[in-house]
């Protein structure tokens, strides 16, 4: 389900390229037997990628494009992303890059707030 250009493709060559995943996934959307989703207060938000760290974490990322970074959805979907981050006891990291951004997945990995 991953097309071969594009932000999200994009995004996976980065994940491809960072030594602290061992693997990940592309989140199936709308197969929530299969797949990593999370309650919003109208539906159900799925993450593009599940990834596993090598530490033995787990990091989801939501590749927003930046029309799309600041509005309603997208907030609500990265409000709800930091809280079930927040609440994983330090086992679960969540990232949703601006556009392009990708080195704010790589900032996340290293402690820093995004």
């Amino acid at each position: 389900d991953l097309q071969e250009s594009g932000e999200e493709f994009e995004c996976a060559r980065y994940l491809d390229l960072t030594p602290q995943v061992a693997y990940w996934v592309r989140n199936l959307e709308r197969k929530p037997q299969h797949a990593t989703w999370l309650q919003t207060s109208s539906d159900r938000f799925y993450p593009d990628f599940v990834c596993r760290l090598h530490d033995g974490r787990t990091l989801v990322v939501e590749s927003k494009g930046a029309h799309l970074w600041s509005n309603d959805d997208s907030k609500e979907k990265r409000d709800l992303g930091e809280l079930w981050a927040a609440r994983s006891g330090g086992h679960c990291l969540f990232v949703m890059p601006q556009g392009a951004d990708f080195g704010a997945i790589g900032q996340r990995l290293h402690g820093a707030a995004v």
